[in-house]
């Protein structure tokens, strides 16, 4: 565990301030989730990634779709991917613009993509996953060639699955 140095004062109500510097690292966010636990004489502090409970699922839902798209999918949070056809790419940082856009709550096509990192000649798409309001994270195929229609359509109807489990 890392030692920050930092002390702060609980207020009347409880409620402590995380510092700037902290939530930055942590890519914590106004209106993010934190989830507060216990760990022996700790209370800790981390946060909360609803698209996470997803992942134990979305191994056998893309396992089936794998067989019929013509790309790759993945499964994708604000920071990495988390699940997919290639088990390689699993917890690869996703490129800053995918990130933005599923904060913008806006899908994204092109060609071209860093992941990990690494330019990706490849052709995406994603559509972000928005739970209660929320952009918790994304769906997006990868392709060798142009995105096709079909490839949209399994991404758009594996994101309804993904709502639901939420509901």
């Amino acid at each position: 565990m890392k030692n920050t140095g930092v002390i702060r004062k609980i207020d009347n109500l409880g409620r402590i301030v995380v510092p700037k510097e902290i939530r930055k690292n942590l890519n914590i966010h106004n209106g993010d989730d934190v989830q507060i636990f216990i760990d022996e004489d700790r209370i800790v502090l981390k946060k909360y990634k609803k698209v996470l409970t997803i992942r134990e699922n979305a191994q056998k839902y893309l396992s089936k779709v794998s067989k019929i798209s013509n790309g790759s999918i993945y499964i994708i949070d604000k920071d990495a991917i988390i699940a997919g056809d290639s088990e390689e790419l699993i917890g690869s940082k996703i490129d800053s613009k995918i990130v933005s856009k599923i904060e913008e709550r806006k899908s994204d096509s092109g060609h071209n993509i860093l992941i990990g990192g690494k330019d990706v000649e490849k052709y995406y798409y994603m559509e972000p996953i928005i739970v209660d309001a929320d952009a918790i994270g994304g769906i997006i195929v990868l392709s060798s060639s142009d995105i096709t229609d079909k490839d949209k359509t399994i991404v758009s109807v594996l994101n309804m699955i993904f709502c639901m489990e939420f509901y």
